[in-house]
């Protein structure tokens, strides 16, 4: 089922007045004029986004990997070696590291603006990023990058890393 603009452009102002949900509550300061300049243009809406970010957690066992953890340590900007450092207790538990790059879904007016944006996703470099296609006309855009990183640091309260900076 095709949809008008009319239609488009009451959800995108629909998604733009919602209340941001993400756990930090804003959009990241880096790509703020970004996606400005996505959300000026009538076919696209972002509907999340981040700039990338770089996260200490202790894994809660029990739960499982993702569910039930703790973040120790989060940071959006480059990173304060000292201050990560300082984040690191192995008493905590299953301590991990991880890097994840930006990603922003973008929702668009029609499947050849979705591949219009991909296909710059693309040449920028974000080879992971990709189209869905959902019900009732709903087109989404994935810019996403393969260049993630997570690394233990500690495992059952042992230090699996020195402290030490080089």
């Amino acid at each position: 089922m095709k949809m008008t603009p009319e239609e488009f452009r009451h959800q995108k102002c629909q998604t733009l007045q919602g209340v941001d949900l993400s756990r930090k509550g804003c959009i990241d300061d880096a790509i703020k004029l970004l996606v400005e300049v996505i959300n000026n243009r009538d076919e696209f809406v972002t509907t999340s986004s981040c700039s990338g970010r770089v996260i200490l957690f202790c894994e809660n066992i029990a739960e499982g990997h993702k569910k039930g953890c703790k973040w120790l340590f989060t940071s959006h900007d480059s990173v304060d070696i000292q201050e990560l450092i300082n984040s690191i207790d192995p008493a905590e538990g299953n301590l991990v590291f991880k890097y994840e790059p930006l990603i922003l879904h973008i929702r668009c007016f029609t499947l050849n603006h979705a591949k219009l944006l991909h296909t710059c996703a693309l040449e920028a470099g974000f080879r992971n990023s990709g189209i869905t296609l959902g019900k009732h006309g709903k087109v989404m855009l994935a810019v996403r990058s393969c260049m993630g990183l997570e690394v233990p640091i500690s495992e059952n309260g042992e230090l699996l890393v020195s402290h030490k900076v080089k």
